[in-house]
Formats: C-alpha cells, sequence, structure tokens
C-alpha cells in the first residue's frame, strides 16, 4: 500500500533529524534507520537522493561508505562594541534569517543571543564583536566571537583562583557575575539552558552543555586544546527545530516552587569540579569548600555525582554536615552516585563527628 503525503513527509522529517543529529552522536546508519521505520534500504537511498537534489543534504564519501550532511547557509556580521545594543541587532539582522522557523525555536534564540551578546558587550573589552549564522534543516547555529578578555580568565581574576579551570565549576553553578551591581548572573547560566547546544570557547578551555544528546565535552565541533590561546572569547549556540523547550518550563526547572518565580534551585556536576584533570580525586575539604561556595545563594542545590567513583572523608564531611550546619536553609541533595559515595555520605550525615 503506498505511503501517504502526510507519511513521507514524517519519514522526511526523521531522517533530516537523524542527519542532523549525526555531527553529536555519530549513530546515523541507512540500515538502522530503513529499520526503525519499517522501510527497504533502497526506499531510504530514494529519499536521500531526493534530499540531496533539492541540496538539503550532501554526500561525501568515507573510504567505502557514504557520509551525509545537510547544507548550511552562512551569513555574517561584524560591529564595533562601542553604544551597541543588542535587541536593534536581532531585529535587524538576526531575526529576519530565522523566517519559517518554529516560534519556540525563534523565542530562544532570541533569549540566548541577546543574553550572550549583551555579556560581550559589558563584559569583554572588546573593540569589536563578530557574529555568525549558520541554519540548515535541523537548527540553526549562532557564534559572537569577542577578542577582549577572555570570560574564564575574568572569572579567575575575580574569584583570585590559581588556575583558570576552575572558573568552570562557577558557571555551572549560575548566579555568577564580576559585576553584581549591575548583572544578576543568570542571564548566561539561562542561555545556556535555552538552546540545545551551547558551547565557550576561551583561554584553552570549553564550557559545554547538551540538554538532549549525549556526547564527551571534547567531541563537540572536535575540540582540542590549544597549544596557543587566542585571545577572547567564542560562544557557540545551536536550536534545533524540533526539540526547543519553551523558556516558562527551562525556567521552572530551577525554580523550588513551581507557581513562583525566582532563580533558587540548581544542579551541579560534582565532576566539573577538576575539570581539565586527567586523574581526578575528590578528598580534600579546601576541594569541598570551591564547590559549595556560593551555593548558600540557593535554596536547593542537586550535586550530580555522576563519573564520581569515590570521595574522602574530609570531602564529604564539609560538604554534607558543615554546610548544613552553617547553612541550614539551603538543602543540599546528592544524586547519580554509586554505592561507594553513598556509603561516605551517609557516613558523615550519620552522626556529629569531629576530626
Amino acid at each position: 500500500m503506498p505511503l501517504s503525503k502526510a507519511q513521507r513527509q514524517t519519514i522526511i522529517n526523521s531522517l533530516v533529524s537523524e542527519i542532523g543529529k549525526d555531527p553529536y552522536s555519530m549513530r546515523f546508519s541507512v540500515e538502522e534507520f530503513a529499520d526503525a521505520h519499517g522501510l527497504s534500504i533502497q526506499s531510504v537511498y530514494r529519499y536521500l537522493d531526493a534530499l540531496e537534489a533539492e541540496s538539503i543534504i550532501k554526500k561525501q564519501k568515507n573510504g567505502r561508505e557514504n557520509k551525509y550532511h545537510l547544507v548550511d547557509t552562512a551569513y555574517s556580521f561584524r560591529y564595533p562594541i562601542a553604544n551597541l545594543a543588542e535587541d536593534v541587532v536581532w531585529k535587524k539582522d538576526i531575526r529576519p534569517l530565522l523566517q519559517g522557523m518554529p516560534e519556540i525555536t525563534v523565542r530562544n534564540c532570541n533569549y540566548a543571543f541577546c543574553g550572550i551578546l549583551n555579556n560581550a558587550i559589558d563584559h569583554s573589552e572588546s573593540a569589536e564583536v563578530e557574529v555568525s549564522v549558520n541554519i540548515n534543516a535541523f537548527r540553526v547555529s549562532i557564534q559572537i566571537k569577542d577578542n577582549g578578555i577572555g570570560i574564564f580568565s575574568k572569572i579567575a581574576s575575580a574569584m583570585q583562583f590559581e588556575e583558570k579551570r576552575f572558573s568552570i565549576l562557577e558557571l555551572e553553578k549560575g548566579k555568577f557575575t564580576t559585576e553584581p551591581e549591575s548583572h544578576t548572573g543568570e542571564g548566561l547560566f539561562f542561555s545556556a539552558k535555552a538552546v540545545d547546544v551551547f558551547g565557550i570557547f576561551s583561554d584553552g578551555l570549553l564550557f559545554s552543555v547538551n540538554n538532549h544528546l549525549d556526547y564527551q565535552r571534547e567531541q563537540i565541533w572536535g575540540f582540542k586544546q590549544p597549544a596557543k590561546p587566542e585571545p577572547g572569547t567564542i560562544v557557540i549556540m545551536e536550536v534545533f527545530r524540533d526539540q526547543s523547550i519553551p523558556l516558562p518550563e527551562i525556567l521552572d526547572q530551577y525554580t523550588q516552587e513551581s507557581d513562583q518565580y525566582g532563580f533558587t534551585k540548581t544542579i551541579v556536576p560534582v565532576n566539573s569540579l577538576e575539570y581539565g584533570d586527567p586523574h581526578p580525586t575528590y578528598v580534600t575539604r579546601s576541594q569541598a569548600k570551591r564547590l559549595v561556595a556560593r551555593l548558600e545563594r540557593f535554596g536547593s542545590i542537586e550535586l550530580d555525582f555522576s563519573d564520581i567513583d569515590e570521595i574522602g572523608q574530609g570531602f564529604a564531611d564539609e560538604v554534607f554536615r558543615v554546610f548544613h550546619i552553617k547553612h541550614p536553609n539551603s538543602q543540599i541533595i546528592a544524586t547519580k552516585y554509586n554505592q561507594r559515595v553513598g556509603k561516605m555520605i551517609n557516613y558523615v550525615t550519620g552522626a556529629d563527628r569531629a576530626d
């Protein structure tokens, strides 16, 4: 029985989506797609040929196999930062490029773009900023680049960190700003959550957020530690046409009460504490103090212990007992921990002990 027009369009949309995700997941397979949709391999190749004829995808030889990519349309802009207004740039140059995209995609792009461009205007101390936009049938990708002070250098200086890599953790926590008199520190945090993939390259480091797909930090965009970091900061934001979450739902994830406003809850991956260390350990009180610094600003703190094999007694005591005594109005909740980590948490919270 022949497929209806709607059924064929559903297959095409799924095919475009799978090819669009492939740069992140490396999982697209003609054979697997055919099996998943009850199609013959020949039928899938006919769909691929049609998409290539319409310049939606392009085929590239990869050994004996073909590799498929979505075709990008690229735009670029350069602005002097003096007297630059992010909303004017959005309305004049960026919004017109997104005609025909779902409203959620446009709204989330708007929020993230204006938040990050404002950050460059107010904090980078750069003379100019470059904006690049790449659009294909699956996503819109926006890059904002300045040549000023690197963001991790600026955070490390403000926090008096010995190493710039410690700045990654502060961005994970949220509510961080080097200018508290004029900023709340929420703009960058929620800009990273408003898009589907987010990355900051600066000072030879990468801070990245992927809200839908599994990947390793260094895998995305083929990031490698440069021999000599370039000055400035590059921020990349990608929004998928079919996967964006409405902004109110994103904000609700970081609010303790669903019927209230306020950034009162945060989720912190503990492995960011030793970002970049090939053999991390989590044993000292100094590490623990760095982990919980500023967390008293939140009512609820979720510590994600994914990929943490074990923690030391001093570390656990500082996080789960001492912090609670000092900040009884802030609740720390441990998640995704293994048996060894769980035993240590129970040990330090089970009785009031002294070293």
